[in-house]
């Protein structure tokens, strides 16, 4: 059983006609009989949406009743708001790029925090260029950046090293899933012939390939027959891995591209293949990855051994349908809120023990 308490200090003071009270508001503090979850940050006055970390604080996209008014705030570790920037556009989500910097993605613009003496400030990045430029970039090392050509709709992508310093760009892996592929470009058979004529028109005048035309026009990519690839990229260390699941390996690279390593890996075919969320989460502090998991609303990390490929360890977070995990220094964050309840969606933080 796990109890949130709001404490409050009533101070009376008295005169000779008019006894006053003051209420004053500590912070929220949580009592756990089961394992102890901590509140990093909670107020009943707004619900947290999303949260990054910046340093040692942490960075909270706050709303109300929806995140067309949003505002971003800086807390601390007392959960003290330090600073705070209403948006003036209707928010998503924040969004770290790989040079670390974190963004807040709007509906029509994409800024840029930064902090300065604990003060928030916000710069408009232009839109296209950043989600061309930019997003498809992953991860960095000191003159490299790792990028792909990944697009959701398509069973096939690359990742690429582009060289800083040598201004060359050198392809890394290309993950694909061959069976899956296959079924992608069938599609094109199966539709009509006046549907097969109007998709190479079409594949003609957009220069791009018919079966991906065909695939678009059966609506093949929006149906619960088409799962979107996931292989992550990762920089852990000096070493590159990739998390091939396609390929059921983790490939490892150094620096100048060698290929290190390739570890065999089963985390991605549980059992019950609905318990895997097809995510992997990197702890940068620990230099850890996790496999997440889901089973009855509560969710799973288990620890991948990055050696053998092998899962060395399960924890399995106290509360159910949990939202934005992340994991720092061995603590998993994350925002939620109790079924049925009037609280505001708070950021909660567990230890993780196996």
């Amino acid at each position: 059983m796990r109890y949130v308490i709001f404490f409050s200090i009533v101070l009376i003071i008295g005169t000779d006609k008019i006894n006053a009270q003051k209420v004053h508001d500590l912070n929220v503090v949580t009592i756990s009989a089961e394992r102890a979850v901590d509140t990093v940050f909670g107020t009943w006055k707004y619900s947290v949406a999303d949260f990054e970390f910046i340093g040692e604080k942490i960075l909270i996209l706050t709303f109300q009743k929806s995140l067309e008014k949003a505002t971003i705030r800086l807390v601390d570790g007392s959960q003290k708001v330090l600073s705070s920037f209403d948006l003036p556009d209707e928010a998503q989500k924040f969004y770290k790029d790989y040079l670390g910097f974190v963004n807040v993605i709007c509906a029509d613009h994409i800024y840029r925090v930064t902090v300065e003496d604990d003060v928030l400030h916000l710069a408009s990045l232009p839109v296209n260029d950043y989600r061309k430029f930019i997003m498809p970039c992953v991860d960095s090392t000191e003159n490299s950046i790792y990028f792909s050509n990944y697009q959701r709709d398509y069973p096939e992508f690359t990742y690429y090293a582009y060289n800083s310093s040598e201004k060359m760009i050198t392809p890394l892996r290309t993950i694909g899933d061959p069976e899956e592929l296959h079924g992608y470009n069938m599609e094109y058979y199966f539709l009509k012939p006046k549907d097969r004529v109007y998709a190479r028109k079409l594949a003609d005048y957009y220069g791009v390939d018919k079966h991906r035309v065909a695939a678009t026009m059966s609506g093949l990519t929006s149906s619960m027959y088409y799962t979107p690839l996931y292989s992550p990229l990762f920089v852990m260390k000096d070493t590159i891995c990739v998390f091939d699941h396609s390929s059921n390996a983790i490939f490892k690279y150094d620096k100048n591209l060698r290929q290190l390593d390739s570890i065999p890996i089963d985390y991605n075919h549980p059992i019950s293949w609905r318990d895997w969320k097809n995510e992997v989460i990197i702890d940068k502090e620990t230099v850890k990855a996790y496999a997440l998991y889901q089973k009855n609303g509560f969710y799973y990390l288990k620890h991948i051994d990055m050696i053998t490929g092998k899962i060395i360890g399960s924890f399995k977070l106290s509360n159910q349908y949990v939202e934005k995990i992340k994991i720092k220094g061995d603590y998993v964050y994350y925002i939620y809120r109790p079924f049925e309840s009037l609280q505001e969606k708070f950021v909660y933080k567990e230890l993780i023990k196996k």
